[in-house]
């Protein structure tokens, strides 16, 4: 009976995150938007012993209804975490007051815990940005969530696209660290969750790494992402980029079988975009990052 409860109560918490993260103006890019991807997560990373973690996760009731929810995913190591919220179902000062009360519950369940917040937030979400440049947030970037939910033919790329083997560890750690420094997921934590759902494909040329793109997908909700992809500076501009791009898009569609792929890219990177774009992908959310120390 117990684990009904929390399982009821988890579900409850997906439908309000994903109704929310559905309207523009109280979208969080952390969080996905479907509630059965929602629900997953929530599983995986915010339970104890089959409940929601009370540390992890704050959530508000007001006539045995949830008004609000604030989610901490934390990084013990680097002593940081990623915000999941505020979710709040309300405007103006109420939404600030709410957020308010979840903010200073949830941080205070991890003082000395955790050192640096990031935040995600559509660009729209004008309450969220208030909330945390009041809290002395920095912008760190901008960055645009395209999405293709259909796929195309695709041609074969060039020669020498292989799956990554721990041989060019190195090359690829080098490659990554240059191309996304400071980014959520390291070369190592890549290399580390790499399985038939998570593949790192690569080209190599005369033993030396080319390029790679990293994909991940989740079959179970028909969905997927391609996370990062990068092209070694001299070897730019001779297509690589292209067939490592259709490869990912073989992979998802074809392989994973999935409907929707999404990826975010920061916005300075327009020949990125162009590419992206020219394979049929549209901007779906423009999202504002910050760093809260």
């Amino acid at each position: 009976m117990i684990l009904e409860q929390a399982d009821m109560k988890l579900r409850e918490l997906s439908s309000f995150l994903a109704k929310l993260n559905g309207i523009r103006h109280h979208h969080v890019g952390y969080c996905g938007e479907q509630e059965g991807e929602i629900y997953s997560t929530l599983q995986t990373e915010f339970t104890e012993n089959g409940e929601l973690s009370s540390q992890k996760f704050t959530v508000i009731y007001e006539q045995d209804q949830i008004v609000g929810a604030l989610g901490f995913d934390v990084d013990e190591e680097e002593r940081s975490a990623e915000l999941w919220g505020p979710f709040i179902d309300a405007e103006g000062e109420q939404w600030n007051r709410l957020a308010e009360r979840l903010w200073d519950a949830g941080t205070s369940k991890l003082e000395g815990c955790v050192n640096r917040y990031y935040g995600f937030y559509n660009v729209d979400h004008q309450s969220a940005v208030r909330f945390m440049e009041d809290k002395g947030g920095r912008k760190s970037g901008e960055h645009h969530v395209l999405r293709l939910r259909k796929s195309a033919l695709l041609t074969d790329g060039l020669s020498g696209l292989q799956d990554f083997t721990p041989k060019y560890a190195d090359e690829f750690a080098k490659l990554h660290g240059t191309n996304f420094p400071n980014t959520y997921l390291s070369a190592q934590d890549i290399m580390q969750q790499l399985d038939e759902d998570h593949r790192l494909f690569m080209f190599t040329e005369l033993g030396e790494l080319v390029g790679y793109v990293y994909v991940e997908g989740e079959p179970e909700f028909k969905e997927g992402s391609i996370e990062y992809i990068a092209v070694s500076e001299n070897f730019r501009g001779k297509g690589y980029g292209r067939a490592l791009l259709d490869q990912a898009l073989h992979y998802l569609f074809h392989i994973v079988q999935l409907q929707d792929i999404s990826l975010c890219v920061d916005q300075r990177n327009e020949s990125a975009i162009q590419l992206y774009q020219r394979a049929g992908f549209d901007a779906i959310h423009k999202l504002a990052a910050y760093v809260l120390e």
